[in-house]
């Protein structure tokens, strides 16, 4: 009895404390804008009246669907923005800020994605074995539709190559990531031939050597050499191409004149993946008769004529948007059974007066039709081929980017909105099995500042997702006593699961970690709140505190309208001002922080347009476009 009273005494005593400390904050807060020198006449932030519907949110939930009953198809989906833009104008790539990429189930792909405010429409890059096309569909009414009313199935090439062979790649060509090695090549110059040889092909065991050898007064006008990563890929989801083989040649004129490449395989090969880019008027005149060719992308500028083998930039001097300038991949099978040398010629095209100049090529693997795991996702489209639980990810905001998180940590008191007292910058993927269904989230995130004089904690409440369906989580930072945890890792008397991830931001500024939940049963998405779920964050220590987004609910263990001593600036406990303004803005993409006690709409010009026009005009005010920001206010 006496040590229940006891404990009793020791928590009043520490509210008391806590209650005192936040208090002495806020009065030394008030104390500092008295003499702060960047006082304006105009009215300060806080006297600014929002609508009082705004959430502040910069982000939309687009609910899209895909219909397409072909088989083996995937598809990848992106934003339209105009970063995009001037992705698919450049030589740049892979594409950036990708949604998703995966393969239609039962027919269609049916998900919910977070998307920038002010984005109106969503690109899609549609990936079969017969060809790769790109179609920009519009957002209406927080929904995105495409249905693809093509035949179904393959193309009758790859049929008729799957009947002669069963271990083409039963999925997707394009799906696999399967490049060449070359980081180990050796070149040779003799007169009229030049060598580059090593080049490794891991997947079939196999090493080459392409000889170039001149014909009727063309010449091959300098040595093999490897182009760096700057060039794009000509196909979206291809990683990993480190290097393009350069070939320069002159045919001087002579219409007979040619450079003919051959490549020979020391063991044979079914059927490989060759990528170009031509940037003049360039023919590649495919003549072994090992092989036949396949034109399966050649974007705007290349086609390819199957009676004449030949390859052609029909655009010369262009750059063609999508795929660059004159980027193509084909197709190169066996004739019959298998193949151990490619043959090609480059030559002029005569009805254009333009020499031959500068071209490159690569090369990448076709997948053999393979499934590790034995999930029933054969490795091309399998992002994890040796995990059976996981087949595919999806990455909140996108794959590659991250969202800020930042927040006031004064609540209920006003504060000096400068939205640096706690922040990070942080991405949460979800892991999918080949059902579609969630079997694990990771949190990637990074403490992006320290503007406070609290030690405060942060932490998701994720809806929808069962405290007891909760298999481990690892990788928290937890030092103190701020959560208590059960076994899984998961905080205790919540009836969503709550994960906290610190306790103490400040040891962790400008740290990656990463947070791994694994669920004990698969979850379909549906039953799981979007991210960002509901992240909040506990100040100083007083647990009962929790300071969200705007009009996000406390989780079972915070309180909304906590009894404070002082101006209670949210008194309807709905984590805004009785102005609208609230304590926390979550940004759909990483932007940089504003200087301490200056307000956010100092920093950020449209940010006061947007939220007094409840997100309707300037949705984009985070961008670094002209005019949009005043650096002298934000961290550098």
């Amino acid at each position: 009895m006496r040590a229940s009273f006891f404990k009793y005494i020791v928590l009043i005593t520490v509210a008391v404390s806590v209650q005192s400390c936040l208090e002495q904050k806020y009065n030394n807060y008030l104390e500092s804008l008295e003499n702060d020198s960047t006082q304006v006449e105009d009215p300060v932030l806080a006297e600014l009246k929002f609508p009082e519907e705004f959430d502040f949110s910069t982000e939309t939930t687009v609910r899209l669907s895909i219909f397409d009953d072909t088989a083996n198809v995937v598809y990848e989906v992106y934003p339209v923005t105009e970063d995009l833009t001037q992705q698919l104008d450049s030589i740049v790539g892979p594409l950036d800020d990708k949604l998703l990429e995966r393969p239609t189930l039962n027919g269609s792909i049916l998900e919910d994605v977070s998307i920038p405010a002010y984005v109106e429409e969503l690109f899609l890059v549609r990936k079969t074995n017969a060809a790769i096309v790109d179609i920009t569909i519009p957002i209406e009414q927080n929904m995105a539709s495409y249905t693809f009313n093509g035949s179904s199935g393959k193309s009758n090439i790859l049929q008729s190559i799957n009947s002669e062979k069963s271990n083409l790649d039963c999925a997707n060509v394009f799906g696999q990531r399967s490049y060449i090695n070359m980081g180990n090549i050796v070149t040779l110059d003799d007169p009229g031939v030049h060598t580059i040889s090593n080049i490794q092909f891991p997947r079939n065991g196999a090493t080459a050597i392409i000889r170039a050898t001149d014909f009727d007064g063309a010449e091959f006008k300098n040595r093999f050499s490897l182009a760096g990563a700057g060039f794009a890929p000509p196909i979206y989801s291809f990683y990993g191409f480190n290097f393009w083989i350069s070939s320069k040649i002159d045919t001087n004129n002579n219409p007979s004149g040619y450079v003919e490449f051959e490549m020979d395989f020391d063991t044979p090969v079914q059927h490989i993946l060759m990528h170009v880019r031509s940037v003049d008027a360039s023919r590649y005149h495919f003549v072994g008769t090992q092989h036949t060719e396949t034109l399966i992308s050649g974007g705007r500028e290349l086609e390819y004529n199957e009676s004449q083998r030949i390859l052609r930039d029909v655009q010369p001097r262009t750059r063609g948007r999508y795929y660059r300038d004159g980027y193509g991949t084909i197709l190169i099978s066996a004739t019959s059974g298998t193949f151990n040398k490619i043959v090609w010629r480059r030559i002029d095209e005569p009805e254009i007066n333009v020499q031959n100049d500068s071209n490159w090529f690569t090369f990448t693997e076709v997948e053999i039709c393979n499934d590790q795991d034995g999930d029933g996702a054969v490795d091309s489209v399998d992002e994890f081929p040796t995990d059976p639980t996981r087949a595919y990810s999806i990455t909140y905001p996108a794959k590659d980017n991250t969202a800020s998180l930042v927040f006031e940590d004064l609540w209920p008191f006003r504060g000096d909105w400068d939205f640096n007292d706690t922040s990070i910058d942080y991405s949460i993927t979800r892991f999918l099995n080949t059902n579609g269904d969630i079997v694990a989230l990771d949190i990637d995130y990074i403490v992006t500042s320290d503007g406070a004089g609290f030690v405060n904690s942060l932490a998701f409440e994720i809806g929808g997702l069962d405290p007891n369906n909760v298999f481990n989580v690892t990788g928290q930072s937890l030092e103190g006593e701020v959560f208590s945890l059960d076994a899984n890792g998961v905080e205790l008397g919540q009836n969503h699961a709550v994960i906290p991830l610190f306790d103490d931001h400040s040891i962790l500024v400008n740290q990656e970690n990463q947070i791994n939940i694994e669920l004990i049963s698969p979850i379909q998405p549906s039953s799981l709140a979007e991210a960002p779920f509901n992240p909040f964050l506990v100040a100083n220590g007083d647990r009962e505190k929790e300071i969200h987004l705007l009009d996000h609910s406390p989780t079972s263990l915070g309180n909304a309208l906590p009894l404070v001593e002082g101006n209670n600036a949210d008194t309807d406990g709905n984590y805004a001002t009785d102005n609208g303004l609230p304590w926390a803005i979550n940004v759909v993409e990483s932007f940089p922080l504003l200087i301490e006690k200056e307000p956010i709409n100092e920093g950020y010009l449209y940010f006061e347009e947007w939220g007094r026009s409840g997100g309707t005009t300037r949705k984009n005010w985070y961008k670094n476009f002209p005019g949009y920001r005043n650096f002298s206010k934000l961290r550098q």
